[in-house]
């Protein structure tokens, strides 16, 4: 089977052009492109986005002749070529059997969207993180923080937390979707939490991920997409992490300044029950402490205007060769997230 990378706009647009016939939406973040042709004609194409397959389509009277299995293949061998051997597919729930029988494992499925993944299993994974990080069998706090970057208030959130239970796991977004790298943040957070002793920091690997990476392309509907990105993340936290490790409650900052975050908060609410709580969010001058905030005054004023809002472990950092770096990055674009 000969397969076309895809590059130039004209090819991009050809592929575009091929998936809304399956109502399906080409997204910006792809970063990898393959299709197959019958002569010059488009009867199937994959793509990726880091380590999510996506945007699959094949032609209807070309379905029957294993092209999902020859596409998967393909892109699952050129994934490994980059170094990534840990992959996921979102797919409509009714077309999860199909990636089942190739392999992939259903991670969480709700009325509308099923996650799979290939190459790794979550559950053993999360056994493998408890090992590492020599956890206890004990009941847990938890708290998930991206921490882009570390502020007073994420230290106020664990503080909290940490002071009414006597195990809390902090967990550090692993994505790279940041300004700032996860190997910083991780650093930052770690050196921040030296002095509480019965708080374990430690990665979220790649299941807890940002709105940024919940594939949209067959979804219309921002609302609908945004509840389902919130579920899919909430099911898997609630599935595995709790289960596995033993987490009894899961602790959030108020969010008075994110309608995005605080969705994603009502649907935790909803789903974990009084599991679930909502801690008050730190304020300087009655305004609540948020990384947004951090990142723009970094943008606007630079490194001294964000010290009142930040850790001692960032502010430091901040002053280092990387950090001096991410504040350009930061003063160049306009950022998000």
């Amino acid at each position: 089977m000969l397969f076309h990378d895809i590059v130039l706009d004209e090819e991009k647009q050809q592929v575009k052009a091929f998936l809304n016939k399956f109502k399906l939406h080409y997204e910006e973040d792809i970063d990898q492109t393959i299709v197959i042709k019958d002569n010059q004609t488009l009867i199937a194409t994959a793509s990726t986005s880091h380590n999510i397959i996506k945007c699959i389509a094949i032609e209807p009277q070309y379905q029957g002749q294993n092209l999902l299995a020859t596409l998967m293949t393909e892109m699952i061998k050129r994934l490994a070529k980059r170094g990534i051997n840990h992959y996921f597919v979102y797919t409509k729930d009714d077309q999860a059997h199909l990636f089942k029988a190739l392999g992939l494992k259903k991670i969480v499925q709700t009325i509308d969207v099923a996650l799979l993944e290939g190459g790794d299993n979550i559950e053993e994974k999360l056994h493998q993180l408890k090992t590492d990080y020599h956890l206890s069998n004990k009941p847990k706090a938890a708290i998930v923080v991206n921490a882009n970057p570390m502020t007073k208030g994420h230290y106020h959130l664990i503080e909290t937390v940490a002071s009414k239970h006597a195990d809390v796991l902090v967990f550090v977004v692993s994505e790279e979707r940041s300004v700032f790298p996860f190997e910083s943040r991780f650093k930052i957070v770690k050196n921040a939490c030296q002095s509480l002793t019965n708080v374990t920091v430690l990665p979220t690997l790649d299941y807890l991920v940002s709105y940024a990476t919940f594939p949209k392309y067959f979804m219309k509907n921002e609302t609908k997409i945004r509840e389902e990105h919130a579920l899919i993340d909430v099911l898997v936290f609630k599935e595995y992490y709790m289960k596995i490790l033993n987490i009894q409650d899961r602790y959030v900052g108020e969010e008075p300044l994110s309608p995005m975050t605080e969705m994603y908060n009502q649907t935790m609410k909803k789903y974990l029950n009084h599991r679930f709580h909502i801690i008050p969010r730190k304020t300087l001058d009655n305004i609540p402490i948020s990384a947004s905030t951090v990142r723009k005054l970094l943008k606007k004023n630079g490194l001294e205007a964000v010290k009142p809002y930040v850790t001692e472990t960032t502010y430091q950092w901040l002053k280092t060769e990387e950090g001096t770096k991410t504040i350009a990055r930061i003063k160049d674009h306009d950022q998000r997230h």
